[in-house]
């Protein structure tokens, strides 16, 4: 029992101590809403960059099958973001899209060239509902 306690105060402290960095795309669920043009649904969502290793981050759009689906994104489908910034984005899919749109999702994207040892893309979604 005392092994499983100093397991868990190490793996706790580990935890605590080590950097977690990563993005974050706010709200977790979001819901599509008709726009300001006909046929049109919307929705908007916040990034936020946790990453001092990343400038930019690409915005996807996916079935449940992580198929592609057609978009349009403002301020664009590729963002640069400072580290710490939060950026809001407006997403325009088709009405026709809106039973296939089930992932809205950002990926980090890494610099060619990057002189960073272990380079970690991360990908964040949130689930339109």
């Amino acid at each position: 029992m005392h092994s499983a306690v100093k397991l868990f105060l190490t793996c706790f402290l580990f935890l605590i101590t080590g950097q977690v960095s990563a993005h974050e795309l706010t709200p977790t669920y979001t819901k599509l809403e008709q726009s300001y043009v006909e046929n049109i649904l919307t929705t908007q969502l916040t990034l936020w960059n946790g990453r001092a290793d990343v400038l930019y981050y690409k915005i996807k759009v996916f079935t449940e099958d992580w198929k592609d689906v057609p978009f349009y994104a403002l301020p664009g489908k590729t963002i640069k973001l400072e580290y710490t910034q939060r950026q809001k984005i407006d997403i325009y899919i088709a009405e026709k899209e809106k039973n296939r749109a089930v992932f809205i999702c950002t990926r980090s994207q890494i610099l060619k060239g990057s002189k960073q040892k272990t380079v970690v893309s991360s990908n964040i979604c949130s689930k339109i509902k």
